[in-house]
């Protein structure tokens, strides 16, 4: 019988973490080791004030290939220009609407003070998911933009993605895989090939999804428990209903959560909550 464990506990021992016999697992988000293990490397932005709004999102533009793009910060109240945080990229559901980089799961509601949340917006509804393609350079552009502007840990990047913004995340995952730390995603996913590195994952898909059949995410899933080593039994883990598999490589868990009823929603309740854990466990 499977035992039920909270996701960020189970995770971080998958991780290897050790927090010295204290009773609180939370790790801690600031981080005290860079990933060579020596201290942490914090990134040219750091030590400078922010010149924008603090706790909601601001819009920003940038030149990519020569066309601009739109994209939005969220800085956490109370922001430490000397803290290094980490930041989770967001790429949202295909969408008609001019601001459809709102068309995300919440995860700064999740993430508080604890993490810089940015949303790019593609040129059309959708992204173009190709392997190098355009909304890949974009990727580089953005961290480069919040790398050199903020205060950013860059062994701590995290993407998450909904519908058309989850194959644009698991392209990410394998294009960019030696940059990432983890990954989320809800209704949709791609496996992806000639992938370079690993990330740990987490994916959340609905069995009656009429939009996005779930068969998409599992072909993503089974790409990352191959690279990442699992094996194929699972522990059961909060919040339900994860899954945990079992004997990945260290520090790359990958965590499936089925629904059942939910259909094409984002799920916002399970999946925000869910997002963020995930990456605590991973800091």
């Amino acid at each position: 019988m499977r035992t039920m464990l909270t996701l960020a506990l189970v995770l971080s021992l998958a991780c290897g973490d050790d927090d010295g016999g204290d009773t609180d697992s939370t790790p801690e988000i600031d981080g005290s080791v860079g990933s060579d293990g020596g201290p942490p490397v914090g990134t040219d932005g750091c030590g400078r004030a922010p010149s924008i709004a603090t706790g909601e999102f601001v819009l920003q533009t940038l030149e990519v290939g020569g066309t601009t793009r739109d994209w939005a910060v969220w800085l956490p109240e109370g922001y430490d220009a000397d803290r290094r945080y980490p930041v989770v990229y967001q790429f949202h559901g295909c969408s008609d609407n001019p601001m459809r980089e709102n068309n995300n799961v919440p995860t700064q509601r999740e993430s508080g003070a604890d993490a810089i949340v940015v949303r790019g917006r593609a040129v059309d509804r959708c992204w173009d998911t190709m392997s190098g393609g355009a909304d890949v350079l974009f990727f580089d552009a953005l961290v480069a933009e919040i790398e050199s502007t903020y205060c950013a840990d860059p062994d701590r990047r995290f993407a998450a993605g909904y519908s058309g913004g989850a194959f644009m995340t698991h392209q990410l995952a394998c294009d960019r895989g030696d940059q990432l730390r983890g990954v989320a995603t809800i209704a949709g996913g791609q496996p992806g090939r000639d992938c370079v590195g690993s990330t740990a994952a987490l994916l959340i898909h609905d069995e009656t999804d009429g939009t996005v059949d779930i068969s998409a995410s599992e072909r993503a899933r089974d790409a990352h428990l191959e690279r990442n080593g699992c094996g194929d039994t699972t522990t059961s883990v909060e919040p339900s209903p994860c899954e945990a598999y079992d004997g990945c490589n260290a520090g790359l868990p990958v965590v499936w959560c089925q629904t059942s009823g939910m259909n094409h929603s984002r799920q916002d309740d399970l999946a925000a909550p869910a997002f963020w854990d995930f990456f605590v466990s991973l800091l």
